[in-house]
This record gives structure tokens, C-alpha cells and sequence, in this order.
């Protein structure tokens, strides 16, 4: 169905459509039955009909076919006697009858170019049918002539009509296209305004998420500062702490000092009392016990300061483990704190893009409704408009889709000029290839012609010779015989001789350039040779296309030695020898074609693969070279003219088969396919196949005996079918292919090749089994001498049995069955394929359009290795830079060495003299030994000479204490017993008079020492901690900013203009004008004067203009340069809010007034006001250190 209008029916994937002139009607036995003349006299009546304006061009085109038809039929119909065997016709009638049909055939394709087949010294004839068949062309031509001019006219009028209506769709088209780009532009439009509104929604939540951020960070500023200042208060309170300790410390210092100033002042009086009156004992107990009493009141004091720090101590430890506890429980509440707000922030960021998105989705559903109301009303616009359109656009198609069918048809007309052209280069191929051959063989002429004249000379030599002796025995004159003189030999042996002399140019050329690689090869290396190597690459690359080159001088002698046969009967059969050579033809073409295929395959591959795969096929080049030789073989056939159909091709087909199989092997990785190239050679592979088959079907048909209809009789007439339906598609895949063989990849998939190969085997095997039946059938009609009846449909079936048997092996299924599955295999994936090529014909051609062809891999592997000789040329010359290296590491290794030779004998030396100061030393060590144990028995009879004088000591200071503690005694009874202070001079002296010093006792001073280095750990602890914590703040501030110390363009700039502008301000204001008074006319000077002033305002309000811009200028560089002083946006910078009011706050405020007295002025210093312009922090630090 096409176009719902039903042609036939039939089941999926069957049925084809087919040109009324490829059909052929056939009868029972198989013979076509011929059409009357009638079918002609109609399609000429329906051409001189008019039709509509649609059919009417692609009428004209088909005329235009059959007129270049009709001009080649004048060949077509000469070569019928020449094109493809058909079987044998009872009478000459039926050949006559049928001219006048072939030269209406109008199908393309099937016309083919005239090869003429010659021998030297042949002579070409025509036949007189070839001048009754020119006579018929030539009326036709008229008749065609006469009807295309008629055509012509209709025609050029109907384009005319058209052209005037394509020009009115013209401006139709354009008034759609700019209504079209009108809707683009509004939907456009509409898609910018959605998108810049989203933008700003997107922009305006950065905005609020910044400022939420930007106050999150301030309050946690605010915190920090406030803790920070929590802890200096803290350490301010710690310090003064530790300085009324201090001060309490020195207090209690002094009071000490002054009590012990007291003491020493009592004692001293004592003493002089003492010396002065002297006492008794009672005296000296009293002032022992008022001494005693006073050392009691020390300890009890010291013992109070001991209890007291103790309890400070532990007071100030119970009071840290306080506040490390407090400090934990503020950690885990902070901890906790965090992981709330974290959740918090990511829940309020949901919420927030939540918000957006709705926000965006309510925005565009408000601007979607507006912009729904003025589209509607376009739409019906534009509806109205469409409807108009889319009648032009039918008409338009009808137009388009005769123009489609015209070129169609144009296309056809190309293929067929093609398929023509293709028939043309082939024959002057052939040409040149007998012109070779002819050459050839006048050169051997040529060469024997040469030898038998080096004998006629020879011979006349001798005749010469016997005559002369002739003469001298018979003494008679003998008359020579004259020489006759032949300008055409004159001429040959002159031209045998340049030939000649060609040839042996040629050979010493061959011999020059294989000298020539012989001297390269010896410059290489050995790995370059080895197997496996670049060698074995290059030999690759010269082997297939060598192996290529053989099988077309193969198919071109074939061609030669065994032509077509024009009659296929029984007793060309049977008797004759030409249709057996015909079909040895069609099957080594076939293998040969299949060779083909897999070698142009192979020299792709070679030039599209990896390195790595060129070297890994170099290295099976012995097994390939192998191969060769078996098309060595035939060619040596060929050459001796002992190819006949006898000679077997089952080398052939084995090197086939080991080609296709190394193949995917060698080629796993990157197995590129050319598929072009692939597709043109399995046509030719399967074109001669079909060729075989047909000639073998048409054989054994004839073989089959006339009166019974059997099963092989069937099968024939189905192979024949088959073929032909087989031969159609097969030049419909021929046409699709690109003519450049250099477009590789045409889509197809990595199953075509082997669906090709599937295809290769199947038409292999059905060409063996129709051979082997053929034969067979022809070898029992020999024997039994029944050639005329033939063979019966029973014996031909067993023959054909036991052929599928030999040749299907396991997978037999009968002759008939067997056969059909092969070609309805090779037909359906045929057909495929070209379907395939139908559908992507527009992908095909783009393809050969952008196809780039890739660099072959043996000049990447010339490259890499002329870069590893390259290489190696610089290793080599860092090698001998090395071994020069080496050569002077020697040279300074042989100095060393004798350096060290004479390093060792100074060793020795210098351990014999250490051997002599070692026994030195342990003299002296010796020595020395029992002078120290000298001095330490010395040393402990001075240890116990001073042990007991510090017993000695230590019972006079006990003596003494207790006279001390007698005499405080004594002094108290004294004190007591008189009361005037003279009375004490009349006391007398009691005891011995000693020098009393009244010391402190150890302990106390050990206490104080004590006291003083707790005092000064303490202070060196505090000061520690004090320097951590402003060091720890001072990492907290912010850095300072750094300048640089290049020039700022934009400052210089703003300078500049600042001087300018205020120079300017000054001029107008120290400069003013006044309108000339002497000039003016009367009445006119009150118009001056307006005028004057109003020039005056415009210059002020001028420059009131310039100093408002120079201000926004240098207020933007200032929120610019200010860390955090602006916030960026899409169009412009604005400052912050701290930034405003810093800028408003421009006058300084007053906030106290600090009075420093005189007397801290220095001499040299004034009384006066001096104004502080503070910040925050200098003023937090002068409060502290005033309240210090």
C-alpha cells in the first residue's frame, strides 16, 4: 500500500515492484511467450495523451529515457547475440519477431557495451542484421523526435504557467516566514523576560541571605568582643588581686623590717647597758625569755601568713576547677548550639528556595496569563493566516513532489550513464590489457625473428663459404644470388630492434632498483630484518596489492580463453566443450572476485590499523607469500595456455578461506572495513556466481528429458528465477554504492561481512553441487548413449542427491531444499542490503562528504622510527660524552688512589706514633691517677677537719643562743627592776662580756627565700599569660592592608582633577566679570546685565556639576578601596549602611575632656588644648589605661 491505494497483497517482507519490461511471460516447459505489438501501440497512444500538469513532466522524462534508449539500442540490439546465454529457440521467426521488442525495451541496466575480442591478424566483420537493425533504430528515432518536439512545446508552456505561480508562492512564503520570525521574536521575548525576572528574584534572595549573613557575623563579632572583654576584666581583677597581695606582702615587709629595727635598737641598748653596768644570772634568764617570746611572736605571724596562703591557695584551685567545669558545660551548650543552628540554617534554606520557586512560579503564572491573552488573539491571527499557508504549501508539495520524481528519474538516467561508463573504461581496460598482450607478443616475435636472422646470416655465411670453395674446385664463376630489398622488414626489424632495446632497458632498470634495495637493506639493522619486524610490514604492503594485480590479469585471460556462449542446448552440452569451459569461467571468476573481496579488504586494514597490528600481520608474511603461490600457479597455467576446465580450484578456495578466516584475527581490535569497496566486490563475486548458476540450471534443463516435468526440472526453472530476481537486486545495490571507492564507512553493521561471507559459502556450495550433477548427468548419457532422449528425472535426482550429500555434508536436507534455503539466504540478504543503501542515501552522501581520510600507519611507523634513530643518534653522542666522563673519572680515580696509597703509609705512621703517645698518656694517666687519689684522702681529712669544726661551731652558736636568750632575760628583769634609764648605768655587768649579734633564725629565712621565689614564679606566670592572651588577640584583629608601591592611575587621575576643579573655583570666585560699561548702547544695558548674570549662574551651577561628579568619583573609589564598604550588583556598587554613616559622620563629636596636672609636664611643654581624634579602639585602650 502506498499512499492508500493498494497495489497487490502479499505476506510481510515478500513482493516487490517490478517495470512491466522486466517481466517475461513463461509456458509450462518454461519457454517465454512473446507480446504482440499491441502493448507498443498503446504506451505510444498514451503519450500522445494529455494529462495533468503533475504527470506531464515526469511523461516528458520518460520520453526523454526512451529517446536515450532508443540511441543505444542500436547496440543493445547488434549485441544480442552477445549478452548473457539463453536457451536455444526452434525457429528463426521467433528471432525476428523479437527485435522489434528489444528495441522498445526502455529498463536501464541492462544494456551492455561491446568488447571486442581480437587476435592479431584477425579481421572484423559485420553481419548484415546489424544494418536491418540500425534502419529500424533510425525510423524510431524520427517518430520520437517528432513527438518529444510536440511534448517540448506543451511542456515550455506549462512551465511558464508555473513559473508564475511559484513567484506569487514566493511572496506568499515571505509574508509567512516574517509572521514566523515575528512568533520566534514573542516567544523569544517572553523567555528573556521570564529569565531576567527569575535572575532578579535569584538576586534579590543572594541579597537577603547576605545581609542575614552579613548580621549573623556582626552579632557573633559583637559576642567575641564582649567575651574577650569579659576576659579582660578577668585578667584586670586577677591582676589587681595579685597586687594588693602584693602591696599587702610589701606591708607586712616593712613592718617586719621596722619591728626588726626596733629589736636591733632594744638590743643595742641592752648591749650598752650591759657593758656599762653589768648584772647577774636572773638578768641574763629574763632577757633569754624576752627573746624567746619575741621569736615565738615571729613563728606565730609566720605561721598566720602560712595558713593564710595555703587557704588563698586552695582557695584559687577550688575556684579554677569552678570554672573549668563552667567552661565544659559552656562547650557542650555551644556544640549543641551549633548542630541546632546548622539545622536550622538548612531547614530556613529549604524554606527559602521553596519560596523562590514558588515566588518564580506565581510570576510567571501572572506574566503567563497576559502573555496567554495576547498570544490568543495572535493565534487566530495567525490561524487565519496558517489555513491560506497551508493551501499554497499543497500546492507547493504537488510541485515538490513532481520535481522529486523528475529527479528520480534524473537519478536513474545518472546510474544507468554510469553503469555505461563503467561498461566503457572496462573495454578500453580490456583494451589496454590485449595491446599489452599484443605487444608482448610482437616482442617475442620480434626476439625469434632476430634469432632466425642470426641464422639466415649464419647460413649465408656458409653458403657464402661453399660457394667460395665451389669455385675453386670447379674453377667456374658462380652468379650470386641478388638481394632483394623489403622495405616492410627494414621497417620491423628497425622497430624490433627499439623494442628490443626497451626491454633490455627495462631489465637493467629491474636490476638497477633491486641492487638498489639490496644496498638500503644492508644499511639497516637487524631488528628492521627480523621476523615480525618493519621488513616484514613492508613486504606486506607490497604482497596484496602485487596479489590483486595477479587476479586481474587472471580474470582478464580467462575472459579471453573462455567468451560466452550464445546457445545453450543437449548437444552443446553433451558433445561440445564451451559451456563446461563457460561455467569453469563463472566459477574461478567467483573465486577470484571472493579473493578480491578480502584483499581490498586487507589493504584497508593495512592502512586505517594500529602500528602494533601492521607488525603483528608482518609477522605471518611467510604464510601469506605462501599462498601467493598457489596464484602463481595459475598464471604459469595461464602463460603455458594449459588452463582448461579440468584444472582444479580447490587450492583456490582454500586460500580464500584462509584469507577470511586470518582476517578478524589479525584485526580484532581495529578491523576497519571499507564497505564501499566491500559492497562493489561482492557484486562482482556474486554476479559471476549468479552467472555459473544460471548457465549449470540451464545445462542440466536441457539434460532432463522433455516429456516428464520432474522435481530437478522444477528446481532448474526455480535457480533461473532465483538468479535473475538475485541479478536485479544485486545491480540496484551496484547503483547505490558511491562511485569513489575511497568512502569507507557507509553505516553499515559488523554483521554484513559475515552475512557476505554466509553468502560467499552458500553460492559456493550450490555452484558445486549443480557442477557435480551436471557432470555426472553428462558422463551417464555418454556411457549409456542415450544423448538424444536424455536423462531421466529419476537418475538426475539420485545424481543431485548424492552431490547435496558430498558437498552439504551434515547439514543436508535434500538437492531441492538445500538449494532453495542457499538462495533465498543470499536473495534476502541481498535485499537487505539494499534497502539499507535506499534508505540512507542522504546519510551516505553527507558521509563521503565529511569523511577524513587517516594517515597510514606505516608512515606513523617511519616517523617514530626515524625519531628512535634520532634518538639513538643522541644517546650516542651522550655516550661518548660519558666515556670521555669516564675516561677522566679514571684518570682522577689512579690520582686518588695514589693519594690513598700515600694516605695509608702516613697512617701507619701516625698509628705508630699514637701507639708511642698512648703509652705516654697511660704514664701520665697513672700518674695522675694516684695524685687524685692523694687528694681525695686529702679531701676527707678536710671533710672531717671541717665536720668537726662545724660541731665546734655549731656549740658555741647554741652556747651562744642560750647566752642570748639569758641576757633578753637579764634585760627584761632590768627593765623592770629600774624604772628611770639612769638607774640602768648602776646595774652591773653579769658574765663574761661576748660579742651578741642577734641573727634570724634559718628558718625564717629560708621561708622568705621561699616567699621571694613563689612571688617571682607567680609574676613570670601572670606576665606569660598576659603576652598569650594579647598575642592571641592580636592574630584575631584584622591585617592591615597592604599598598603598593606602584603608581594609582586612577588617584593621579582623581588628584589632578581635584587641583583642576578647585582651580578653576578660585579663578571664577577671585575673577569676577562685569559686561563692559563704555560698549553698551542705550536700553540695552539691563539686557547685559541679565544676560552677565545668567552666564555666571551657568558657570556656577557648572561647576557645582563638576564637584557633585568629582565626589561620586572619589566616594566610589573610597567604598571600593574600604574592605567591606560596598556591596556589588549587576548594574552598579553600593555602599553599606556602616558606610553611609561613616561618610555622614564627617565633624568630630566631643566626648570628654582629659586634664593632665603640671607637675607631669615637662619644662619644655606648653599649657594648651591638644584635640584627639580617636577611634572604638583607641579610646577602649585609653579608658583602661587611665583606669589603671
Amino acid at each position: 500500500m502506498v499512499r492508500d491505494h493498494t497495489y497487490f497483497q502479499c505476506d510481510e517482507n515478500y513482493g516487490m515492484f517490478v517495470r512491466p519490461g522486466q517481466v517475461a511471460l513463461l509456458d509450462e516447459s518454461g519457454k517465454r511467450i512473446e507480446v504482440k505489438d499491441d502493448g507498443s501501440k498503446l504506451r505510444s497512444t498514451r503519450q500522445s495523451t494529455s494529462r495533468m500538469s503533475l504527470t506531464s513532466s515526469r511523461q516528458s522524462l520518460a520520453g526523454s529515457r526512451t529517446s536515450l534508449m532508443g540511441s543505444r539500442q542500436s547496440l543493445s540490439g547488434s549485441r544480442s547475440h552477445l549478452a548473457s546465454p539463453s536457451v536455444e529457440r526452434p525457429t528463426e521467426t521467433e528471432m525476428i519477431s523479437q527485435i522489434p521488442k528489444r528495441a522498445s525495451f526502455i529498463e536501464t541496466g541492462f544494456v551492455e557495451t561491446l568488447k571486442p575480442q581480437f587476435t592479431p591478424g584477425q579481421a572484423l566483420t559485420s553481419t548484415p542484421i546489424t544494418s536491418m537493425e540500425e534502419k529500424l533504430s533510425n525510423l524510431q528515432l524520427q517518430q520520437e523526435v517528432e513527438n518529444r518536439n510536440q511534448q517540448i512545446k506543451d511542456l515550455s508552456e506549462k512551465l511558464e504557467t508555473l513559473k508564475i505561480k511559484r513567484q506569487e508562492d514566493k511572496e506568499r512564503l515571505k509574508d509567512y516566514d516574517k509572521l514566523k520570525i515575528q512568533l520566534e521574536q514573542l516567544i523569544e521575548f517572553k523567555a528573556k523576560i521570564m529569565e531576567s525576572q527569575a535572575s532578579l528574584q535569584r538576586d534579590i534572595q543572594k541579597a537577603k541571605q547576605e545581609a542575614k549573613d552579613a548580621i549573623e557575623a556582626r552579632e557573633t563579632h559583637a559576642e567575641e568582643v564582649a567575651d574577650l572583654a569579659d576576659a579582660v576584666e578577668m585578667a584586670t581583677v586577677e591582676k589587681e588581686m595579685a597586687e594588693e597581695k602584693a602591696e599587702t606582702l610589701q606591708l607586712e615587709l616593712e613592718v617586719c623590717k621596722e619591728k626588726l629595727e626596733e629589736v636591733t635598737l632594744d638590743l643595742e641598748i641592752l648591749k650598752a647597758e650591759l657593758q656599762n653596768r653589768g648584772g647577774g644570772g636572773a638578768g641574763e634568764t629574763s632577757v633569754s625569755t624576752y627573746e624567746m617570746k619575741q621569736l615565738e611572736q615571729q613563728n606565730l605571724r609566720l605561721r598566720e601568713t602560712l595558713v593564710k596562703m595555703r587557704d588563698m591557695s586552695a582557695h584559687d584551685k577550688h575556684e579554677y576547677q569552678k570554672l573549668l567545669k563552667d567552661m565544659d558545660q559552656k562547650k557542650s551548650e555551644i556544640a549543641e548550639l551549633g548542630r541546632t543552628k546548622e539545622k536550622l540554617s538548612a531547614r530556613v534554606e529549604a524554606m527559602e528556595q521553596q519560596i523562590s520557586d514558588l515566588q518564580e512560579q506565581v510570576d510567571a503564572a501572572l506574566g503567563a496569563e497576559e502573555m496567554v491573552v495576547i498570544l490568543g488573539e495572535q493565534k487566530l491571527t495567525l490561524e487565519e493566516k496558517v489555513t491560506k499557508l497551508e493551501e499554497e504549501v499543497a500546492e507547493l508539495e504537488a510541485l515538490q513532489d513532481m520535481n522529486d520524481q523528475l529527479v528520480e528519474s534524473n537519478a536513474e538516467l545518472e546510474l544507468d550513464l554510469r553503469e555505461e561508463l563503467d561498461m566503457a573504461h572496462g573495454a578500453t581496460r580490456e583494451a589496454l590489457r590485449e595491446r599489452d598482450a599484443a605487444l608482448e607478443t610482437v616482442a617475442d616475435r620480434e626476439g625469434t625473428i632476430n634469432k632466425f636472422r642470426e641464422l639466415v646470416h649464419k647460413l649465408q655465411e656458409q653458403s657464402l663459404d661453399l660457394q667460395q670453395r665451389l669455385e675453386k674446385e670447379t674453377s667456374k664463376p658462380i652468379t650470386t644470388l641478388p638481394e632483394i630489398l623489403d622495405f616492410k622488414k627494414m621497417f620491423t626489424e628497425t622497430k624490433a630492434h627499439t623494442k628490443a632495446i626497451d626491454l633490455e632497458l627495462r631489465r637493467m632498470d629491474v636490476l638497477q632498483l633491486q641492487q638498489h634495495i639490496k644496498y638500503l637493506t644492508s644499511y639497516m639493522p637487524d631488528t628492521f630484518m627480523n621476523r615480525g619486524g618493519d621488513h616484514d610490514s613492508v613486504l606486506i604492503l607490497l604482497l596484496i596489492p602485487r596479489f590483486i594485480h595477479k587476479t586481474e590479469i587472471l580474470l582478464g585471460q580467462i575472459r579471453d580463453k573462455f567468451p560466452s556462449v550464445d546457445k545453450v542446448d543437449r548437444t552443446a552440452v553433451i558433445k561440445g566443450h564451451a559451456v563446461e569451459q563457460y561455467a569453469f569461467r563463472c566459477r574461478l571468476s567467483y573465486y577470484i572476485y571472493a579473493l578480491q573481496t578480502i584483499l581490498h579488504q586487507f589493504s584497508h586494514s593495512l592502512n586505517t590499523c594500529k602500528q602494533e597490528s601492521l607488525l603483528k600481520v608482518g609477522a605471518t608474511f611467510p604464510e601469506m607469500a605462501a599462498q601467493e603461490k598457489i596464484i602463481d600457479g595459475f598464471v604459469e597455467l595461464v602463460k603455458r595456455d594449459q588452463l582448461d576446465e579440468n584444472v582444479p580450484t580447490e587450492a583456490l578456495e582454500k586460500c580464500v578461506g584462509y584469507f577470511y578466516t586470518m582476517h578478524p584475527v589479525l584485526f580484532v581490535v581495529d578491523g576497519k572495513q571499507n564497505h564501499t569497496q566491500l559492497l562493489n566486490d561482492s557484486t562482482k563475486t556474486l554476479l559471476s556466481a549468479c552467472d555459473g548458476l544460471q548457465i549449470d540450471a540451464i545445462a542440466m534443463k536441457n539434460l532432463i528429458e522433455s516429456r516428464n516435468t520432474g522435481d530437478m526440472e522444477l528446481l532448474s526453472q526455480y535457480i533461473i528465477t532465483t538468479i535473475e530476481q538475485l541479478q536485479q537486486q544485486l545491480k540496484l545495490v551496484k547503483r547505490r554504492i558511491p562511485p569513489d571507492t575511497s568512502v569507507a564507512n557507509l553505516g553499515l553493521n559488523k554483521e554484513v561481512f559475515e552475512n557476505l561471507y554466509q553468502c560467499y559459502g552458500q553460492a559456493g556450495k550450490v555452484l558445486r553441487m549443480l557442477q557435480d550433477v551436471v557432470k555426472n548427468a553428462v558422463q551417464t548419457l555418454n556411457s549409456s548413449g542415450e544423448a538424444e532422449k536424455g536423462i531421466s528425472p529419476d537418475k538426475i535426482k539420485d545424481i543431485a542427491i548424492n552431490a547435496s550429500d558430498k558437498v552439504y555434508e551434515q547439514d543436508d536436507l535434500g538437492p531441492i531444499q538445500s538449494v532453495k534455503n542457499s538462495l533465498s539466504y543470499i536473495l534476502t540478504q541481498i535485499t537487505q542490503i539494499a534497502q539499507f543503501l535506499q534508505d540512507n542515501e542522504y546519510e551516505i552522501a553527507t558521509a563521503y562528504r565529511s569523511e577524513e581520510k587517516p594517515t597510514p600507519p606505516i608512515h606513523l611507523r617511519a616517523q617514530a622510527v626515524r625519531k628512535e634513530l634520532e634518538q639513538t643518534k643522541t644517546l650516542t653522542s651522550k655516550l661518548e660524552n660519558k666515556e670521555s666522563d669516564i675516561k677522566e673519572l679514571r684518570k682522577a680515580l689512579k690520582e686518588k688512589q695514589e693519594q690513598l696509597s700515600e694516605m695509608t703509609i702516613r697512617k701507619e705512621l701516625a698509628e705508630k706514633k699514637l701507639g708511642n703517645v698512648n703509652k705516654d698518656y697511660e704514664l701520665t694517666i697513672e700518674k695522675l691517677q694516684r695524685k687524685l687519689e692523694e687528694a681525695q684522702n686529702n679531701l676527707k681529712k678536710k671533710e672531717k677537719e671541717f665536720e668537726d669544726t662545724l660541731d665546734h661551731l655549731q656549740t658555741d652558736i647554741d652556747s651562744l643562743e642560750n647566752e642570748k636568750t639569758k641576757m633578753k632575760e637579764i634585760l627584761k628583769v632590768y627593765k623592770k627592776a629600774l624604772p628611770d634609764g639612769n638607774q640602768m648605768n648602776s646595774v652591773p655587768s653579769i658574765g663574761p662580756s661576748l660579742p651578741a649579734v642577734v641573727k634570724d633564725s634559718p628558718l625564717l629565712l629560708q621561708e622568705i627565700d621561699n616567699l621571694r621565689k613563689l612571688f617571682h614564679v607567680e609574676r613570670n606566670e601572670r606576665l606569660r599569660l598576659e603576652s598569650n592572651v594579647l598575642k592571641e588577640q592580636l592574630n584575631k584583629l584584622v591585617p592591615l592592608p597592604s599598598f603598593k608601591n606602584g603608581k594609582d592611575i586612577v588617584l593621579e587621575s582623581l588628584f589632578k582633577e581635584g587641583a583642576k576643579l578647585k582651580k578653576d573655583i578660585l579663578n571664577t570666585l577671585a575673577k569676577p566679570e562685569f559686561p563692559p560699561v563704555y560698549n553698551a548702547k542705550r536700553g540695552n544695558g539691563m539686557n547685559a546685565w541679565i544676560k552677565h548674570f545668567s552666564e555666571e549662574e551657568d558657570k556656577m551651577l557648572n561647576l557645582k556639576n563638576r564637584v557633585d561628579e568629582f565626589r561620586s568619583k572619589v566616594a566610589e573609589q573610597v567604598i571600593k578601596r574600604k574592605h567591606g564598604g560596598y556591596v556589588e550588583a549587576d548594574f552598579t556598587i553600593f555602599p553599606t549602611v556602616e558606610m553611609t554613616k561613616a561618610f555622614k559622620e564627617v565633624d568630630p563629636i566631643d566626648i570628654g575632656v582629659l586634664q593632665i596636672p603640671k607637675k607631669y609636664l615637662s619644662k619644655e611643654d606648653k599649657p594648651g588644648t591638644v584635640n584627639l581624634e580617636l577611634t572604638m579602639k583607641n579610646l577602649q585602650n585609653l579608658i583602661e589605661k587611665i583606669s589603671f
